[in-house]
């Protein structure tokens, strides 16, 4: 009789306890749950001339101009957005954590909506700022990923930030992510593949 009693008793104490872990996680979605979490809404990013067909407009590849960039559903409270435009495919010097920077543009404005087709190098009248690509220029630089190298999965991220960001022009993308760390309101991203064939 002892030995039914002391099972039962386990039983009970094994399901409390996975009750309370259950309840702990959340879902992640609408009303995660007592003690979880909710994921914000995700920005909603439009790149123009990213179509139908998702691809990289040809228009805006290496050397031409940066194309015009918007967004949606900014999450309140935003002091300043960040665009970080990277080539993931690439393996750069033999890393597993690294790949191509192509722009870092930050401290824009938590009121844009969006960045204008062809913003020059350097730092703008509204104080946006910009970080440097892999060329070490403050400035947007196309795809130009080599020929006959398949599909590049050029990735357009727009973060929604609560401050601006105590950085010079020109700061590296691994200055303004460790900035930004802690700040995030919110994200969302494009994703546009481009080959040079």
């Amino acid at each position: 009789m002892r030995k039914v009693v002391s099972t039962v008793l386990a039983l009970l104490v094994a399901v409390a306890i996975v009750g309370a872990q259950d309840k702990g996680k959340g879902g992640g979605g609408k009303g995660g749950g007592k003690g979880g979490f909710t994921l914000p809404p995700s920005i909603q990013v439009t790149v123009t001339g990213v179509g139908a067909n998702g691809m990289y407009p040809a228009a805006n590849a290496s050397p031409n101009p940066s194309p015009e960039i918007k967004w949606t559903t900014v999450p309140a409270g935003t002091q300043s957005f960040t665009v970080l435009l990277h080539d993931p495919d690439p393996v750069v010097n033999k890393a597993a954590t690294t790949d191509v920077t192509h722009w870092v543009i930050f401290n824009i404005p938590g009121t844009a909506t969006g960045l204008p087709a062809g913003v020059k190098a350097g730092e703008l009248p509204d104080g946006t700022k910009q970080g440097n690509n892999i060329t070490n220029q403050p400035s947007y630089m196309g795809p130009a990923p080599p020929a006959g190298h398949g599909l590049h999965h050029y990735t357009f991220e727009v973060w929604a930030l609560d401050t601006k960001l105590d950085l010079p022009n020109g700061a590296t993308r691994d200055a303004v992510m460790k900035a930004m760390d802690g700040h995030v309101l919110g994200k969302g991203m494009v994703i546009a593949p481009y080959e040079n064939k």
